[in-house]
């Protein structure tokens, strides 16, 4: 008897699905086993009658299991309990696959087979001949396991799938095809399988038959997972098995996809379901991102509405609709393994401390000390699970919980560093300013990261009394003082038209400790401020220094030395220009009459007076005033009025759309940085020039792609720039 006559379709799903699959068996070359070109795909009617089927029979999790891998040279793994922390088990058998933990089983690879051991008692079920493969994925509930395996890699076209019976192992349904095979998973009586990339197969494990397949036309299915009844599928976005999926087509509203592009280590929704599951420290499960479904909610909507992302000891909750960060989390561990549950983030680090965050602010709500450390760990936790609150720490603002996100010297961390830094930028309050202040502020942090948070600061307007406040420290060797970022908060001064900023800002204009890379910054705040409180410290300090070239006369008599590196003097000129504009655009007639003097004065350094001659014709005098009269770093309506200077921000909007060509120099290296760093000079025409490139070894490939980017023009004459490409993890 043919599996799907029409009298065996009716009963479950009825008459318009009988003649489809009684077309379909009537068509040349149709094979019931699977695989088969010809199969009818994305039938919305078969679809939705399976989904509903699942909804009836689901599989709750009741239990919660932590499965721990011995750090190598150790083998085996070890079971607990959660959340009392007990060892349930431990075994020693050398696997060379991530564990699994579903239907009541743990289920790993072990030299040529595959082993599914009880979960709460350790002994072992069953075992399953690899045909010569490797393990790719598992799935299934109390009745049945589905099972596929391969070498690995949605290209590599040949695999096995079977599907066997949880208790025995009895083969139930097998293929041995010339296909690559994803992650699959049982329930409801049937076995889903996700296989070349753009196929999910659904089968009747029951008649042996491929019951309902789905096509994706724009899209990548490659894992399978089932929970509280309901199916979910996917890879780069995350469906939910239902008549809407019969279109083969992603839909923003009914699926759910990296809500933003910015992540640090450019994390994915889910593990590549076509890759072998690989046992131990796997630096991909701590770059990722973290999402579960809530089958009590349409479609797919995360726990909690967020999307966790992961980077290797850093959690930045992401809201799954706008990608707005809502709080950030630092570990005292890297992350080992992690699971979303209703309420919150249960997290394992390798140091061995399980701490559930809060899904609300992050806040730890329970802590407790697992007694052995691993290097992975595998959460299969039900979907209201909650530990006691023990080792709890008192909820904190978002902008604190970035803050902490933000700071530490650990290099491999800067890439999350500084989007917790970009995203309490994006923070309103006194808290988020106070924060950047203080990452800009410790002279021991990474100076991409401080100059990250110094740019964030400049724009700033709320808590503007702190960072005038801030400007009452100097550098103090012997106190142990550092200077503040004066610079960047003088641009957010003269944004928020802080006038009581102008004191404290002409101090550290004349101090000797404040940085040539401030100078600019705060002698184009003090301009903007068009202040007559201002320009007379402006002057001054351009009469000061108009003719200083930076040499000192050596103490034997010889040459002199010039004690400022070239680009320290650019900085200064470009200080001095803006001095000039000042004075032009807010000086008393006398004050005016000066810039006669300094262009007279043979000592006046030639550029400064090829810049006051510049400044005092009448259409660079408007534009001047123009400028003036809006805030700094504010981009110009009109192209003939450039910022005072570029900022990070312009120049990597510049520099962006040759991101992907940078990244390109590092294929095929045996050690991708987390980012490059491109130091540069440019002029006010946007033209750059003498890049240089850490690592050294990219010079060659990554300088010339920077030299060819074209900036915006600014008012500096010249200046310094820097950019970062981001690289990757392994």
């Amino acid at each position: 008897m043919n599996p799907l006559a029409p009298h065996s379709i009716s009963s479950r799903f009825g008459m318009p699905l009988a003649v489809i699959a009684l077309i379909s068996a009537c068509s040349p070359g149709y094979n019931p086993a699977g695989f088969h070109v010809d199969f009818p795909s994305n039938q919305g009617d078969s679809l939705r009658a399976i989904a509903a089927a699942v909804a009836e029979r689901p599989a709750t999790l009741s239990t919660a299991t932590l499965v721990l891998t011995n750090a190598a040279p150790a083998r085996g793994f070890t079971v607990y309990d959660l959340p009392t922390g007990r060892q349930r088990f431990h075994v020693e058998e050398p696997i060379d696959a991530r564990p699994i933990v579903t239907g009541g089983l743990v289920i790993s690879h072990v030299n040529r087979e595959v082993v599914a051991w009880d979960a709460e008692s350790g002994a072992v079920r069953w075992r399953l001949n690899d045909h010569g493969h490797m393990l790719i994925g598992a799935g299934g509930d109390s009745q049945a396991i589905a099972i596929s395996m391969g070498p690995g890699g949605v290209s590599r076209r040949v695999g096995f799938f079977a599907v066997v019976d949880a208790q025995t192992g009895r083969i139930l349904l097998s293929r041995e095809v010339q296909h690559s095979l994803g992650s699959p998973s049982v329930a409801g009586g049937y076995a889903f399988l996700p296989w070349d990339g753009q196929h999910l197969s659904v089968f009747d494990i029951a008649r042996n038959v491929e019951h309902s397949r789905l096509l994706s036309s724009d899209d990548v299915f490659a894992t399978v997972t089932v929970d509280n009844g309901a199916v979910y599928y996917g890879s780069r976005n995350i469906y939910r098995l239902g008549a809407e999926s019969a279109s083969g087509r992603r839909d923003p509203a009914t699926s759910l996809t990296r809500p933003r592009q910015d992540l640090p280590g450019d994390p994915v929704l889910q593990r590549d379901g076509y890759d072998v599951a690989t046992v131990g420290l796997n630096a991909r499960e701590r770059v990722r991102l973290l999402a579960r479904p809530d089958p009590s909610r349409p479609n797919v909507s995360p726990t909690d509405g967020i999307v966790y992302a992961l980077f290797h000891r850093v959690i930045f909750a992401l809201d799954a609709q706008s990608g707005a960060v809502r709080w950030g989390h630092t570990l005292t561990g890297d992350i080992a393994g992690a699971s979303a549950v209703r309420g919150g983030l249960v997290t394992l680090g390798d140091e061995g401390v399980l701490t559930m965050l809060d899904a609300s602010d992050g806040h730890v709500r329970s802590a407790q000390r697992i007694e052995q450390r691993s290097p992975q760990a595998v959460l299969s936790l039900p979907l209201d699970f909650s530990p006691p609150a023990e080792g709890a720490e008192p909820p904190s603002s978002a902008a604190d919980s970035l803050r902490v996100a933000a700071g530490g010297n650990d290099a491999r961390m800067l890439p999350a560093r500084i989007f917790a830094v970009n995203a309490m930028a994006q923070i309103p309050g006194a808290d988020a300013t106070r924060g950047l202040l203080e990452v800009a502020s410790r002279d021991s942090y990474q100076p991409s990261l401080r100059e990250a948070a110094g740019e964030a600061l400049s724009h700033r307007t709320d808590g503007i009394e702190l960072l005038i406040a801030a400007l009452d420290d100097h550098y103090d060797w012997v106190r142990g003082t550092a200077a503040p970022p004066a610079g960047y908060i003088a641009q957010a001064i003269a944004n928020a038209r802080a006038t009581a900023g102008i004191a404290p800002l002409v101090r550290h204009l004349h101090a000797h400790e404040t940085s040539y890379a401030d100078l600019p910054r705060i002698t184009a705040s003090l301009r903007a401020l068009n202040d007559p409180t201002a320009t007379t410290p402006l002057l001054d300090f351009l009469r000061l220094y108009h003719a200083d070239d930076g040499l000192v006369p050596a103490i034997d008599g010889g040459e002199s030395i010039n004690d400022r590196s070239m680009g320290e003097h650019d900085l200064l000129l470009g200080a001095l220009e803006q001095c000039v504009l000042a004075v032009i655009e807010s000086g008393t007639p006398t004050q005016k009459e000066w810039l006669d003097v300094l262009v007279d004065d043979p000592n006046t350094l030639p550029p400064l007076r090829n810049a006051i001659l510049r400044a005092r014709q009448p259409s660079a005098g408007t534009t001047a005033n123009s400028q003036a009269n809006g805030a700094v770093g504010a981009i110009p309506d009109d192209p003939n009025m450039p910022p005072i200077q570029l900022g990070m921000r312009r120049i990597s909007a510049a520099m962006a759309p040759t991101q992907p060509q940078m990244q390109a120099c590092l294929t095929g290296l045996q050690s991708i940085p987390a980012q490059v760093r491109v130091t540069f000079w440019f002029d006010a025409e946007g033209h750059i020039s003498r890049p240089v490139v850490t690592p050294t070894n990219l010079q060659r490939c990554i300088a010339p792609l920077v030299e060819a980017v074209q900036l915006p023009r600014s008012q500096t004459p010249r200046d310094i720039g820097t950019y970062y490409v981001v690289g990757g993890v392994r």
